[in-house]
C-alpha cells in the first residue's frame, strides 16, 4: 500500500472467520419453523442454527474458487474479501506513526478464459477519511511459479511486482513503477513485498527502499476474512 507518500511494508495476518454454513444442533430446524421469531429473540438459537434461520454469509460467485483458471490454482486460499478494522499501523521516519483500517479484495473475474485475479484495496483512517485506494490484477506467468501484481494507485502511481512462488509463500520484487508527472512523492529504489500463507492466516510483508531511507518496514494490519 502505497500511503501519505510512500510505499508501505505491509504486515498482514489473514484469520479466516466464515464458518460452515451448518445448523449444530439436530433440533434446529423443528424450533425455527414452529417460531421463526426465535432467530431474533433466543442467543443460542442465533448461533447454533445458522443454516436454518438463513443467517449465512451471502455467497458471492467471483469468490466461487470452482470457476477458477487451472493456471491459478496456486492462488485458491486467498481468493476472498478480508477486512482489518483498526488493526493497522502505519510507520516511517518521515511521518507520525498512526492506526488505519483496510479492506482487501481478492475476486475471480467473470470470464473463464480470463487468467487473472481482480485485486482491489481500500484504507481509511479512524476517522473514517479516505486514505488510500489501489486497484489491478494478480497472475502466474505460463508454465512457471513466477506470480505477477500489477497495481494503480490513488496517489498517482503504476506498479508492475513480479516473484516466485515457493510452498506457502510470494516474494513479489518490484519490477517497474510509472508515475504522474506532479507527484511530490520521495523516488523509490526497490520494493519487496511477501505472502506467506497456512492454514489459518495469511501474512504479507512489504517493504521498500528510497533515495533517502533504506530498507524498512511501514506498515502492519490484521485482516479477517468476510466473505464465504
Amino acid at each position: 500500500m502505497l500511503l501519505i507518500g510512500f510505499f508501505g511494508v505491509l504486515v498482514v495476518f489473514v484469520t479466516s472467520s466464515v464458518q460452515q454454513c451448518v445448523d449444530s444442533d439436530g433440533a434446529c430446524a423443528s424450533w425455527v419453523a414452529s417460531d421463526r421469531g426465535s432467530c431474533q429473540r433466543k442467543e443460542y438459537i442465533k448461533k447454533n442454527c445458522r443454516r436454518s434461520c438463513g443467517s449465512c454469509p451471502q455467497y458471492e460467485l467471483k469468490f466461487d474458487t470452482r470457476r477458477l483458471h487451472p493456471q491459478l490454482q496456486p492462488l485458491l486460499q486467498i481468493v476472498g474479501r478480508w477486512k482489518g478494522e483498526h488493526t493497522g499501523k502505519v510507520t516511517f521516519p518521515t511521518i507520525p506513526t498512526f492506526k488505519y483500517s483496510e479492506e482487501v479484495e481478492i475476486a475471480i473475474p467473470e470470464g473463464n478464459s480470463i487468467r487473472s485475479l481482480n485485486y482491489t484495496a481500500t484504507a481509511w483512517s479512524s476517522d473514517n477519511e479516505d486514505l488510500h485506494r489501489e486497484s489491478g490484477y494478480i497472475t502466474i506467468k505460463p508454465n512457471t511459479r513466477e506470480v505477477i501484481l500489477t497495481t494503480v494507485m490513488s496517489n498517482g502511481f503504476i506498479t508492475v511486482e513480479e516473484g516466485p512462488l515457493s510452498g506457502n509463500t510470494i516474494k513479489f520484487i518490484l519490477k517497474d513503477i510509472g508515475r504522474i508527472s506532479f507527484v511530490r512523492d520521495e523516488h523509490l529504489h526497490n520494493l519487496v513485498r511477501e505472502w506467506t500463507l497456512d492454514r489459518t492466516f495469511l501474512r504479507a510483508r512489504l517493504s521498500i527502499q528510497t533515495l533517502s531511507h533504506r530498507m524498512q518496514e511501514h506498515t502492519s494490519i490484521l485482516y479477517t476474512k468476510t466473505s464465504a
